[in-house]
């Protein structure tokens, strides 16, 4: 490592792909003991390599091109889909009478597990993996949106290209903190509150560092979602509104199966930007946690990504990965060697004040 032009220690060798000895099992090894590491805190860590998807990519489509198989639709996430958002508008009625304590306790357990399934489905619709029509892949994140209560679809597909096409380029790739974020979030309380806020974060970071004109579909997801929130308060209550919510905001605040948004990029390991889940909770978060291979393939629908990792074991199996979701959450708050500032950059700030 050098310092730049901004007193920045930067990283300009090529790391190549993240691979463990023959010796090592890195499914017995705790990857939160290798946070302690030369890094900036007032910044990223700057390194000069290509993205390591690319790369990847690259190797195994030449090795293995029979992959492709994966690739395409799958017609179940719509089926998938419809049927999350009826459970959830039954869960509006059957719970939103309670007490305030199961009202909250059952906004947490099961509104907020549904509304993150209906997340990452909006999350697989943006790619279009579903439909071979890009016009119904957007009105079935739509409707994933209606039991949700927030129209983000849309937007969140449009800024979600970015996230793909610029990862770890700053002001480019709406996933990384902002420079406030790098500057005020410190220490374990700010670190929770940071957790507890990553809905407005998430929402509100993309459209304030780099505001796209808003389009027809996003007018058409805000009014449409909108009169579905007036409907539940004219036939249920407002309680039940406010139940639906709830259940969105804990679904990607401090929930164990939000905590992919931190666990995804976050640089645990040095030098590696993306990593998978592997755990039991893939069942509930439709197969997010593998993440490297979905950034590698973005074109494989979520229910075959396991299928992949199985395809090309040699890729994927030896990479670092997180293996419980609370454990990561944990490390994330209290480790002083983690913060928004844990995250790679391929290239130097555009600007840097001391």
């Amino acid at each position: 490592m050098k310092k730049n032009q901004f007193g920045l220690l930067e990283d300009l060798t090529e790391p190549g792909l993240v691979k463990k000895s023959n010796d090592v099992s890195w499914k017995n090894e705790d990857i939160y003991k290798q946070t302690n590491f030369e890094k900036n805190t007032t910044y990223f860590h700057i390194m000069g390599h290509e993205e390591s998807h690319a790369v990847r990519r690259r190797e195994i489509l030449k090795k293995h091109p029979e992959i492709q198989v994966l690739f395409g639709n799958d017609i179940n996430s719509a089926w998938l889909g419809i049927t999350f958002v009826l459970v959830q508008f039954f869960f509006i009625s059957l719970f939103s009478q309670l007490s305030w304590f199961w009202f909250v306790i059952t906004a947490y357990v099961f509104g907020a597990t549904l509304s993150h399934a209906l997340h990452v489905l909006v999350h697989d619709f943006t790619h279009f993996t579903c439909f071979e029509s890009i016009l119904l892949n957007k009105l079935m994140a739509i409707w994933a949106n209606f039991g949700q209560g927030v129209p983000s679809a849309i937007t969140f597909g449009r800024y979600h290209a970015d996230h793909h096409t610029f990862l770890n380029l700053e002001t480019l790739d709406p996933d990384l903190p902002s420079r406030l974020e790098l500057k005020y979030i410190k220490g374990p309380i700010l670190k929770f509150l940071f957790v507890a806020c990553l809905p407005f974060f998430y929402g509100l970071r993309p459209v304030i560092v780099r505001p796209l004109k808003p389009n027809a579909y996003e007018v058409i997801n805000v009014v449409s979602v909108f009169f579905v929130d007036y409907l539940i308060v004219n036939y249920i209550g407002v309680q039940g509104l406010i139940w639906l919510l709830l259940s969105t905001y804990f679904g990607l605040s401090v929930h164990p199966f939000a905590v992919h948004l931190i666990a995804e990029h976050y640089e645990f390991v040095n030098r590696m930007e993306t990593y998978d889940y592997i755990g039991w909770a893939n069942f509930f978060v439709l197969n997010i946690g593998y993440h490297t291979e979905h950034h590698d393939f973005p074109m494989i629908p979520w229910s075959r990504l396991p299928l992949l990792r199985k395809m090309v074991p040699e890729y994927y199996e030896n990479l670092p990965c997180h293996t419980n979701y609370v454990h990561t959450l944990l490390a994330y708050i209290f480790d002083g060697y983690m913060g928004p500032f844990s995250r790679i950059v391929r290239s130097s700030p555009v600007y840097f004040k001391k």
